[in-house]
């Protein structure tokens, strides 16, 4: 019997969609979206206002026309219905914030296999090690970010009965800052590792809301912070990069901080569906971490459910947030009756 045909297409779909992707970062890095958005331009005319060559230009111009995030009339280049959304800087949708981060997912993704192979993670995000200059360049790239998660929650969370909120691991401090900006009545604390905090303090005051945000030197996983009685507790992007004891621990103690009722928030990419086939971004993410992390990985729904069931926290709800992120979010019980 003859073999039915098979065509490689998973694979062209693939190996496809890699220059578009390249292709959209080259432009939000040039401000290709941000300066066409006043209006058509020709390659020539946008040449000018960036600083570079028309013919070079003119190529990255077509091949975003191909990637659906430009249109072509004539001899002009305007922004598809897309980018104009999302991709234009200061607008309220924009995501070419995250560009950099994303470069350096891409890039750090190239060194799977050998993370793989050697057993260590190839790209290692050893802060200890990192010089100030270094850091303060990383954070000042997640930044954003930051802000913009804190943006998702006051879109699904009314906060206007918080008065206290906590960001553990919290970075810049950006969330913290941006949801003190706007809730009049709340009032914020930032738990970083000491150099950390040292080092973000001056990007935290400089952020809306910031001047409202105490800073706790302190690390999650060895102890709660020091006050207790909050109303809110966020974890960003810190349980994924932490082992599972590393990750219960950290929840326990964040629990602590809480007061009875309160609401533990923890957010990240890294948050999968049981069997490990979804959500295709954090199965994708976990890869990533692997290249990062010694112990850090994607951990599953229900794993962040025992360990927050062990911290005293019910029910627990997964939400997705209007960016697209995962969130985990749970209630501190009411002490039992003895």
């Amino acid at each position: 019997m003859t073999e039915p045909a098979i065509e490689p297409g998973t694979i062209d779909r693939l190996e496809s969609a890699v220059p578009a992707a390249l292709a959209m970062s080259a432009g939000l890095e040039l401000g290709v979206f941000t300066r066409l958005a006043p209006g058509p331009l020709t390659a020539a005319a946008l040449s000018a206002r960036i600083g570079c060559g028309e013919e070079r230009l003119q190529r990255l111009l077509h091949a975003l026309v191909v990637a659906g995030l430009l249109q072509k009339h004539g001899d002009t280049f305007a922004n598809g219905a897309e980018a104009d959304a999302f991709l234009v800087e200061g607008k309220p949708r924009y995501r070419g914030s995250q560009h950099k981060p994303t470069a350096h997912l891409w890039e750090t993704d190239l060194k799977t296999a050998q993370s793989i192979r050697s057993g260590r993670p190839a790209a290692s995000h050893d802060f200890s090690k990192a010089s100030d200059d270094d850091l303060l360049k990383l954070f000042a790239e997640l930044h954003p970010g930051t802000m913009a998660t804190a943006q998702d929650l006051l879109q699904i969370f009314d906060f206007s009965a918080t008065r206290t909120v906590i960001d553990i691991g919290g970075g810049s401090g950006g969330l913290v800052a941006t949801l003190c900006a706007a809730v009049p009545a709340l009032r914020g604390t930032l738990l970083e590792l000491p150099r950390i905090a040292g080092l973000v303090e001056p990007m935290l005051r400089a952020t809306p809301g910031g001047a409202k945000v105490a800073i706790e030197h302190g690390d999650i996983t060895a102890a709660p912070p020091r006050e207790a009685g909050y109303d809110a507790a966020i974890l960003r992007a810190v349980v994924q990069v932490l082992g599972p004891d590393d990750a219960a621990r950290a929840i326990r103690n964040a629990a602590a901080c809480l007061k009875p009722g309160g609401m533990l928030t923890i957010i990240g990419g890294g948050i999968l569906d049981d069997d490990r086939l979804g959500p295709p971004a954090a199965v994708y993410l976990n890869l990533t971490f692997l290249n990062f992390y010694a112990e850090g990985r994607a951990h599953t729904e229900s794993a962040h459910r025992a360990w927050l069931a062990a911290a005293g926290c019910g029910p627990v709800r997964r939400l997705q947030l209007p960016s697209g992120r995962a969130a985990i979010v749970a209630t501190k019980n009411e002490p039992k009756e003895s």
